[in-house]
């Protein structure tokens, strides 16, 4: 087991063994292009004539669009990818398109919008296959995958999952501080109450224990990148004052301009801040 004192993973080499988060579909080439899908003309239409949900034609679409390439035939896992049952719709479509770690970002002319609902359906109505995750063999980088996910699971307002992820830490965890408020969250998950603290102690255990390289601030501003690429500018300025509040003076003005920025709808001048500041990660405390 490990405790707080030596989790040291490097962010990259956290990266590098995750074949990631909730969805879709993976590559068997980490950061590479999608595997090609399956040649089958009968799959372009994921909506029968009717309009209506056709419960085969998302397994049909998981399989030749390449999901099952690395995630299994049935959805089960494999080597290079996790399981999918138990993520919903929402996070399954979020990691398709704008995906976490290695998994490969699928444009709307790969798979349509249509077909990624389709896709999304047949995932989170899957039922009686073991909840598992692929482990890295080095549990410091495990226990980093666990609380990403954990993290993007509230994002998607899945508290279940997220408790889910939080008892995986736990598991791997030894006794210690870091135990212990894993433990706690676990307990304030399960109470069914607010999610915005469980939320920030996950972050300060990430950012203050999973990942020494990354600071706070280095974490809420890799959100809020991750959120004004999904659109989500609500996310993006929630990630923005938050690193405001926990920096410097310096720090802070300079985040105070990307909200302003925010507000005025320039999302192209505020990711190009945002950038600034985490490319002068030296000078962030």
């Amino acid at each position: 087991m490990i405790s707080k004192t030596n989790i040291k993973p490097l962010i990259v080499a956290t990266m590098a063994a995750l074949a990631i988060l909730a969805g879709g579909c993976s590559s068997a080439d980490p950061g590479g292009s999608p595997p090609e899908p399956t040649n089958n003309p009968g799959a372009a239409d994921a909506h029968t004539e009717s309009g209506e949900h056709d419960e085969s034609m998302g397994r049909t679409l998981y399989v030749t669009k390449g999901c099952a390439a690395c995630h299994g035939e049935n959805a089960e896992g494999s080597s290079i990818a996790p399981a999918l049952p138990g993520h919903n719709e929402e996070m399954v479509k979020k990691q398709v398109r704008n995906p976490r770690f290695q998994m490969p970002a699928f444009a709307v002319s790969q798979i349509s919008d249509e077909e990624l609902d389709e896709i999304a359906e047949y995932i989170s109505g899957l039922e009686g296959q073991e909840h598992l995750h692929m482990e890295s063999a080095d549990l410091t980088a495990a226990v980093e995958m666990h609380h990403w996910m954990a993290l993007e699971s509230l994002k998607v307002d899945d508290p279940e999952e997220t408790a889910h992820h939080v008892s995986h830490i736990v598991e791997l965890l030894g006794p210690g501080d870091h135990k212990t408020t894993m433990q706690n969250i676990l307990s304030e998950l399960e109470k069914g109450g607010d999610t915005h603290g469980p939320e920030h102690d996950i972050e300060e255990m990430l950012a203050g224990s999973g990942s020494p390289e990354l600071t706070l601030i280095q974490l809420h501003l890799k959100q809020a990148l991750n959120a004004l690429d999904a659109g989500d500018l609500s996310d993006t300025e929630h990630h923005v004052a938050h690193a405001r509040d926990t920096g410097d003076d310096s720090t802070s003005a300079s985040l105070a301009e990307v909200l302003k920025l925010l507000e005025m709808e320039n999302n192209h001048g505020a990711e190009h801040e945002i950038q600034e500041l985490l490319g002068a990660e030296d000078h962030i405390d």
